[in-house]
């Protein structure tokens, strides 16, 4: 096998590691973040049931 294309396959190994590790660095980074978002969203008050604790007129 020629030198080069030996080290051309590690080469083209090296950088699709680096590019897996790269994206897993940003992955997390911008889990972290979004997780910090909702944190820090303010929380939403509870919806009301549309009926229930009311008086319902049920006479016919």
């Amino acid at each position: 096998m020629d030198i080069n294309s030996i080290m051309s396959s590690q080469l083209a190994e090296l950088q699709q590691t680096l590019q897996m590790s790269l994206l897993d660095k940003s992955m997390n980074t911008q889990a972290g973040a979004v997780a910090q978002l909702l944190e820090a969203a303010p929380q939403a008050p509870a919806a009301q049931h549309p009926y229930k604790g009311s008086v319902v007129d049920v006479s016919v």
